[in-house]
């Protein structure tokens, strides 16, 4: 695989096209140490390439990736973030409800432990909160370090990059959605669930009492509430305990970066997952009335 990233002269873990061509990059393999060239031609992609001609170091482009967003995100200081009635609480922001905010950073530091967790970033904000910060690309965060973050009611926040494959790297549109787009990011705590109460899973009435907006989709006879979180994240759960129903739920709720909830028995789906979620559970009811 061509090399796409390097260390500059200032230390900076730069990609090929913020920097000169060729020698005039001043950069240096992030593997070897050995200096490279910016190879930035017409024909093909641009990458760098070992001054002395070796093949290229073997590297991980996911880590890559997780390097260069966490160079972005500390030399700005910061970065827009989603806002949610729980996250506000829990950042310091006394339940102000802008759709997005600016979460500026006095202090920002990488592979920081916490406990037994290692956050991509452990961030100190100006109203002094600290927030882990999540990159990920093709490894979303288990439900146990959900867990792990809401036990130590540390706020956690994830971005996702997926869509920026080695073949389709943009510096500018990357740094947009690590920046400033709220699209690809979800708060892995708080999940602003307080406002749904724990239900029976075995109760058969379970859905007639409805804390948020709510639909029914029906599967082999079944009922699976779908609920609308203030967030705009959903909740899904199936509200009568059945082994095939239950596994439906958690094949569409981990397809789409779900999170099971233990005390509530549902999965939350990130809002940007919500309505394909939706779509699929449809999909899936209408096809079982066929």
């Amino acid at each position: 695989m061509l090399s796409l990233f390097a260390l500059h002269e200032s230390n900076r873990f730069v990609h090929v096209s913020e920097v000169e061509r060729g020698l005039a990059c001043d950069c240096r393999c992030a593997v070897c140490g050995e200096p490279v060239i910016a190879r930035q031609g017409e024909l093909r992609e641009h990458h760098f390439a070992h001054s002395s001609n070796a093949e290229p170091c073997a590297s991980s482009y996911e880590s890559d990736l997780h390097r260069f967003a966490k160079r972005v995100i500390v030399e700005a200081r910061g970065l827009v973030v989603p806002v949610t009635p729980a996250a506000s609480q829990a950042l310091g922001y006394g339940g102000r409800l802008d759709p997005s905010i600016l979460l500026a950073c006095t202090d920002i530091e990488e592979e920081v432990a916490v406990g037994e967790l290692r956050p991509d970033l452990l961030a100190a904000t100006v109203a002094g909160v600290t927030v882990a910060i999540e990159v990920a690309y093709s490894s979303f965060c288990s439900v146990d370090k959900c867990l792990a973050y809401e036990q130590l009611k540390l706020p956690a926040l994830e971005i996702d990059l997926r869509a920026f494959t080695h073949t389709a790297f943009d510096v500018a549109k990357v740094k947009h959605a690590i920046l400033e787009d709220v699209g690809g990011k979800a708060w892995l705590w708080p999940m602003n669930i307080e406002a749904e109460q724990p239900v029976d899973a075995s109760a058969e009435n379970a859905p007639t009492q409805r804390f948020l907006p709510e639909e029914i989709v029906t599967i082999h006879g079944r009922w699976i509430s779908v609920k609308e979180l203030p967030s705009g994240d959903i909740a899904i759960k199936a509200v009568r305990y059945d082994p095939d129903v239950v596994s439906v739920v958690r094949t569409v709720a981990r397809a789409h970066f779900g999170r099971y909830r233990e005390a509530y028995h549902s999965w939350v789906i990130p809002r940007f997952r919500a309505q394909a979620a939706r779509l699929q559970l449809r999909s899936i009811a209408s096809a079982d009335l066929c």
